[in-house]
């Protein structure tokens, strides 16, 4: 348990300074990486052909694929401590929120709780003035919201220290790590996620709504846009916040429901739908979508079939016949919803302006046998956005909830070459 003292006097900067110098370290890893294989190895391949070119080429292989490794084995301890940093800061800036509404209110903090005027016996009896029991009742409750602030500060800086240290011990026993693909699609994930969890562990789920709002209020403008950010679904479903930030989270125009885009999203990352496409990832998307209520565009004609159409309709029950009359072409194709969004009100914004509820897509940059040139080919959607301004995606083809869009687009750009990543806001102008 973390004491009072302790997150007081925390210097949450060395935290945040030990997470950047990870990062510098991984990106030093993935540029050797680079190096090994167009300086070292394909020299080699092109020219040293015989058994000992080849084992030294293995060798120089193998060289690589452990920096790349360990290049994402740094990601996930960066993510980790940056988490650590932000969470302790939430925590810090609650007690010192504490601390100052015990000073307002006259009152002393002693072993880590705040005490009044009248701590000790309450004064009662027929000759106490009211004037005095008034007094009483209201330093009660002024020491109640203190030390509930002081127990939830203490708490979150608890929790942080303790999936930090287990997620961290962890991260120790893979430093020996040579397959790529167990570093990108298990250890890296895994560090996303417990950074997520760090976040939400920051959010008093389930406390009092007074408690909630003087929690949000010590909070600074920049810590309440950082959590809205990290975790809009946890954040719209507290009681107690100003009505404003809602409305913020599931967006100003009415038109999307973002929270309950982001919610379908991860509540179904992992779950086979009704009618399941080769590719998913638009499908799953445009499910999303549908879910934040995005209501259909159909032609009067052809109903989903038309040019610039969105929606589904229930269908026959028969996959093949469901997924092409059923189904617009903006619906089930990535290339198909981009098109859409962007013709019927969306906006393309900077990755640095993401936020939850945006769609991403994968637009194929460099030839490739299983992509074509110049196509977008992949959707996604956008879960969460950290403090350090990393987007996390959640889709299916492959499934993954919560990821580093930096990380995935590692991958991509590793087996189908350069991609450019877009991001869309929607904005339906049809209702």
């Amino acid at each position: 348990m973390v004491a009072y003292h302790d997150l007081y006097d925390c210097r949450v900067h060395q935290w945040q300074k030990a997470a950047d110098d990870w990062v510098d370290l991984a990106r030093r890893s993935s540029s050797a990486c680079e190096d090994i294989r167009a300086q070292g190895k394909k020299p080699l391949d092109d020219h040293w052909a015989d058994a000992t070119g080849k084992t030294a080429g293995k060798r120089l292989e193998d060289l690589a694929n452990r920096l790349e490794s360990g290049g994402d084995i740094m990601k996930g301890v960066a993510m980790v401590l940056d988490a650590l940093a932000h969470s302790m800061g939430f925590a810090q800036r609650t007690l010192f929120h504490a601390v100052e509404l015990a000073s307002e209110h006259g009152l002393s903090i002693q072993d880590g709780r705040a005490e009044g005027a009248y701590t000790g016996a309450a004064p009662v009896g027929p000759n106490v003035p009211q004037n005095v029991r008034d007094a009483y009742t209201k330093e009660l409750g002024h020491i109640a919201e203190v030390n509930g602030l002081i127990e939830e500060a203490l708490c979150e800086a608890s929790q942080a220290d303790a999936k930090a240290s287990t997620e961290l011990d962890r991260l120790a026993t893979t430093i020996g790590v040579a397959d790529t693909s167990q570093a990108h699609n298990e250890i890296l994930v895994e560090a996303s996620h417990v950074e997520f969890d760090l976040l939400r562990a920051d959010i008093p789920v389930g406390k009092d709504p007074h408690l909630v709002r003087a929690w949000w209020d010590g909070l600074t403008p920049q810590q309440q846009k950082d959590l809205m950010r990290a975790d809009p679904v946890t954040i719209a479903d507290l009681k107690g916040l100003p009505p404003e930030v809602g409305h913020e989270l599931r967006g100003p125009d009415g038109k999307i429901d973002r929270v309950e885009m982001v919610r379908y999203a991860l509540d179904h990352w992992d779950k086979l739908d009704d009618l399941e496409f080769k590719n998913n990832c638009a499908n799953f998307t445009s499910s999303a979508l549908e879910a934040g209520g995005m209501q259909k565009k159909f032609d009067f004609w052809m109903g989903p079939r038309g040019d610039n159409t969105w929606g589904r309709e229930s269908g026959l029950g028969v996959d093949w016949i469901d997924q092409r009359a059923y189904h617009s072409r903006s619906w089930s194709q990535a290339k198909g919803l981009h098109g859409f969004l962007l013709r019927n009100g969306g906006e393309e914004v900077a990755r640095s302006e993401a936020r939850p509820g945006d769609v991403i897509f994968y637009e194929q940059v460099a030839p490739d046998p299983d992509e074509p040139q110049g196509e977008i080919y992949h959707a996604a959607v956008v879960t969460s956005v950290t403090p350090d301004g990393d987007v996390k995606l959640t889709q299916h083809t492959s499934s993954f909830q919560n990821v580093s869009l930096d990380s995935r687009e590692h991958v991509a750009t590793r087996n189908h070459g350069e991609q450019r990543i877009h991001i869309v806001r929607p904005h339906p102008n049809w209702y």
